[in-house]
C-alpha cells in the first residue's frame, strides 16, 4: 500500500474544483497516471461522504471540454464503480454486472458512483514503529473489499428505475448498454 492515502483537507468549493480535472475524469490524458486508481477512489470518497455533489463536479468538469475530453467521463466511472464493485478483477464486457452498469443512465451512474463511495471508501488506522521504536497510530484511508461483489446499491437504482418507468419495455432497457460501444459521448 502507498503511504497512507487520504482525502483533500480544504472547503467543499475548494474540493471541487480541485475534482473537477482531467486528473479524475479523463483516463487517456497524461494526468491520470499521476495518482492510482485507489487514490481517486479515496480522494472521491472522502468529497462524497463530506457531502459533495459528484454531478456538480462532473457538470463543472464537461461544461468547459470538448467532446474529445467529455468522451471518457462515463468509461471513467465504469471503471471507479468496477473496481468497488468487483474488486481488483479484470473488467469484463461479458460479465453481466458489465451490462447492467452500462444500462443506467447518467444520472443513476453518478448516484451509483457516490454510494459506492460513501460504502467503499474507508478510514482506518494503522499502527508502526517510528524511528525511535515506538508504536505510532497512523490514520489512513482505504477501498475496502469488504464488499466485493455486492450489488445492493445497484439492485436499489434498478428498482427505482422500474418503478419510475414501468411501461419501459426490458427489451429497450438492455439496449442501453449498446450505446457504450456506438456513441462516443454520453456527457
Amino acid at each position: 500500500m502507498k503511504d497512507y492515502m487520504k482525502p483533500f483537507d480544504c472547503d467543499l468549493k475548494h474540493y471541487e474544483a480541485c475534482l473537477a480535472t482531467r486528473d479524475f475524469w479523463d483516463d487517456c490524458g497524461h494526468e491520470w497516471n499521476y495518482k492510482t486508481l485507489d487514490e481517486k477512489l479515496v480522494i472521491l470518497g472522502g468529497f462524497v461522504q463530506r457531502g459533495g455533489s459528484l454531478k456538480r463536479v462532473i457538470k463543472r468538469y464537461a461544461e468547459d471540454r470538448s467532446e474529445i475530453y467529455r468522451c471518457r467521463i462515463h468509461w471513467v466511472i465504469f471503471t471507479y464503480i468496477w473496481r468497488m464493485i468487483m474488486g481488483k478483477e479484470p473488467m469484463s464486457n461479458f460479465n453481466p454486472m458489465s451490462s447492467r452498469i452500462k444500462c443506467l443512465d447518467n444520472d443513476e451512474l453518478i448516484k451509483l458512483l457516490s454510494e459506492e463511495l460513501k460504502k467503499c471508501v474507508k478510514q482506518t488506522c494503522d499502527t508502526r514503529y517510528n524511528r525511535f521504536g515506538e508504536h505510532e497510530i497512523y490514520t489512513c484511508w482505504i477501498v475496502s473489499d469488504e464488499y466485493q461483489y455486492d450489488d445492493t446499491a445497484l439492485d436499489k437504482i434498478e428498482r427505482k428505475h422500474w418503478r419510475s418507468h414501468p411501461d419501459e419495455p426490458f427489451s429497450i432497457y438492455l439496449d442501453k448498454a449498446k450505446r457504450w460501444d456506438w456513441m462516443k459521448c454520453l456527457f
